[in-house]
This record gives structure tokens, C-alpha cells and sequence, in this order.
């Protein structure tokens, strides 16, 4: 059998630091009721890019403030990871954390 060529290796000896510096970036976006509709505001959540349980927002109720993430939406209510059913219409106020 025919001996091959050697392949080329190269001298690697750098440290390999990935994701040495990294950078987060955040807004706080406050949506109140009497400003913008809610369901809008929901509706361009779920447009946006990634996905929407790693969207961390606070909300607020006619009688409870909720820091969590949601789920999913339907018509009426959102379901949070905190296991919650909230009515669209109970919120008074919406915003990213």
C-alpha cells in the first residue's frame, strides 16, 4: 500500500477564553392601560424574537403583582410559569423586567 502524505497540525498553544466579557443589555418598558392597550402590547411580545418564556415581565393586577414569565395566551387569559391564569382584562399594568 502507498504511504499518504501527513496531514498538517498546527502549534496550538493559545488559551481559549470564550465568552470572556459578555455583556447584558436590558429595557424597562412600562405599559400602563389607559396609555396602550394591553392585548397590543401581548400581541408585539409574541412577535418578537426567542422565546416568550425567556421574557421575564412584571405584572399588575386589580389585586396581585406578578414577577414572572408567560406561558402561553388565549383570547382572554395568559398562563404564567408560575402556574397563574390571569384575565387580559385585570391587568392594569404591564412591563419588562
Amino acid at each position: 500500500m502507498k504511504k499518504l502524505p501527513e496531514i498538517f497540525k498546527n502549534d496550538f498553544n493559545k488559551k481559549i477564553v470564550n465568552n470572556d466579557t459578555t455583556y447584558y443589555c436590558t429595557t424597562s418598558e412600562s405599559i400602563e392601560k389607559e396609555n396602550i392597550d394591553v392585548k397590543k402590547f401581548l400581541d408585539e411580545l409574541f412577535k418578537e424574537r426567542g422565546y416568550i418564556f425567556n421574557k421575564p415581565l412584571i405584572i399588575k393586577t386589580k389585586s396581585k403583582t406578578y414577577d414572572t414569565a408567560i406561558i402561553r395566551k388565549t383570547i382572554d387569559t395568559i398562563y404564567t410559569l408560575s402556574e397563574d391564569e390571569i384575565n387580559i382584562d385585570d391587568i392594569i399594568s404591564i412591563k419588562k423586567k
